[in-house]
């Protein structure tokens, strides 16, 4: 019936903290209640610009009674932007299943690098021996998870890696590697990996020896360059983990450049945080960081592979509620001790060992329960992501590297919360067509973000400006134990890179 919206503006809802965007005369609007959004014309904005107004004062909204104020509404109702006659969606998260565990299959390390984030050394005593690891893997596979990725220390000092790995592979499971490369020293290795692994990720922090060895030690590139020509002549194109800092943020171009020359799959690069060795090295990543990183991806016509650390598109009413930490990924260390992630491993967070239980058990204990349950709408560790405008869309970030700096897992670090929120609404726009040339001309602009209802910035966008970073003692560590992935300042009195 024409005229029914209109006529009927006292059924319509306009969300809380509906937030928006301008881009020349686009509007992005955003519902962070469930991840909606909409791009309006100038005119069709200052329709709901309107009705948000006149909602918030209690008011009956003057809007023209006509078919285009008619089609504004409908377009508005249809993409969950306002509610109409009580039809408001509800947001149910169940429990993710096990999707991923994370095996470290051994804590040594040929290699010393400053910002390990599990602190590995050599081999510990009472690592799992190969039945064990045998009976681990079973227990993986017969819980229903769908990938293995064996990571350490180096996996690759296990001499009984390959049995493990096929054992893996014959009992269902995908089975991916991290590893540094440099024990991949002749051909018929490099085959080995061919067949065995289904993806394969090896650590490249630079397109040169000066570069890369300044952090993973003299010699390596060399070694792991030499590895992954191996691997293209068997047939793997490898993804990259690239650690990025501020030191060598300015030579990303280059290393670009430089990977031209070999077949990758993928470049991930991985902002630098404080956990494991990360705590006490000399590296930093923050805000100015980001933004060269964005720009070089943006710019670049050799940065066609690097995937900046942050958002990955998402479709319009795709929820993500978490990161997924104890829900559908897990990590279990060399000693068989299980945690939620690779990254989070304090005494608090221990879920249980793989010796004095089954996986299941420890799966459906409450340590991991209590995290997966917990998501940006609500519960133990997210509480500091209710008002924020991305939520739906961000799921809260890394917990691991929000508790690197505010030193609590239930805590947000403000810092990283603005180079997420930065990362999320520029891809929300180049989702809508924007051009990374165009987000490269007014991305910070393009961020900021206002309220609907009153124009005016929102409250969450400028955290960062009043945050402070909390101190964190140094946990007491005994002769034998686990370094845990705990977040401590290196100095007292520093300055964050970030502001």
């Amino acid at each position: 019936m024409r005229g029914n919206l209109v006529r009927n503006l006292s059924l319509f809802e306009v969300p809380n903290d509906l937030t928006y965007f301008v881009h020349g005369e686009d509007h992005l609007v955003v519902n962070p209640e469930v991840a909606a959004r909409c791009v309006l014309s100038g005119r069709e904005f200052h329709i709901l610009e309107t009705l948000a107004a006149a909602r918030a004062r209690g008011e009956q909204p003057g809007l023209e009674q006509n078919d285009a104020t008619e089609r504004v509404l409908a377009k508005l109702i249809l993409n969950w932007i306002v509610y109409f006659n009580g039809n408001k969606p509800k947001v149910r998260l169940g429990e993710p299943p096990l999707g991923v565990a994370y095996y470290a299959i051994t804590d040594g390390c040929n290699l010393r690098c400053p910002y390990c984030y599990a602190s590995s050394e050599k081999c510990l005593p009472g690592e799992l021996d190969t039945a064990e690891s045998l009976d681990l893997v079973s227990q993986i596979a017969d819980f229903g998870a769908g990938t293995i990725i064996f990571t350490g220390g180096e996996p690759m000092l296990r001499k009984d890696l390959f049995q493990i790995v096929e054992h893996a592979k014959n009992s269902g499971l995908k089975v991916n590697i991290i590893t540094n490369a440099t024990m991949i020293r002749t051909e018929a290795k490099a085959k080995r990996f061919a067949e065995l692994f289904d993806a394969v990720t090896v650590s490249l922090d630079g397109g040169t020896a000066e570069t890369h060895d300044r952090t993973r030690g003299k010699g390596a590139f060399a070694k792991t360059h030499r590895a992954i020509q191996l691997l293209n002549e068997a047939g793997v194109a490898p993804a990259i983990n690239h650690i990025v800092t501020s030191d060598n943020v300015h030579e990303l171009e280059d290393f670009a450049s430089f990977l031209d020359g070999i077949e990758i799959h993928s470049v991930r690069l991985m902002n630098h945080n404080d956990l494991g060795r990360g705590v006490g090295d000399d590296y930093d990543f923050g805000w100015q960081d980001h933004l060269k990183v964005q720009q070089l991806v943006w710019t670049s016509p050799v940065a066609g592979k690097l995937k900046p650390d942050g958002p990955r598109p998402v479709t319009a009413c795709s929820v993500k509620g978490n990161c997924g930490m104890g829900g559908n990924e897990i990590y279990v260390n060399s000693l068989g001790d299980v945690y939620p992630c690779k990254l989070i491993t304090g005494k608090g967070e221990f879920a249980g060992n793989i010796r004095k239980q089954r996986l299941s058990e420890i799966f459906a204990g409450p340590i991991l329960t209590s995290m997966r349950k917990s998501t940006v709408y609500g519960g133990e560790f997210h509480a500091d992501c209710e008002k924020c405008y991305i939520k739906a869309n961000c799921g809260g970030g890394c917990r691991a590297a929000h508790m690197s700096e505010s030193g609590d897992l239930r805590r947000n670090s403000r810092h990283l919360c603005r180079i997420l929120r930065h990362g999320v609404t520029t891809q929300l726009w180049q989702e809508t067509g924007v051009t990374r040339a165009e987000l490269a001309l007014g991305g910070e602009e393009m961020t900021v973000p206002r309220l609907v209802a009153t124009g005016e910035v929102h409250e969450a966008h400028e955290q960062w400006k009043t945050y402070v970073r909390p101190p964190a003692p140094v946990p007491a560590i005994k002769v034998g134990e686990l370094i845990p992935i705990m977040p401590v300042n290196r100095r007292l009195g520093d300055v964050p890179a970030h502001q």
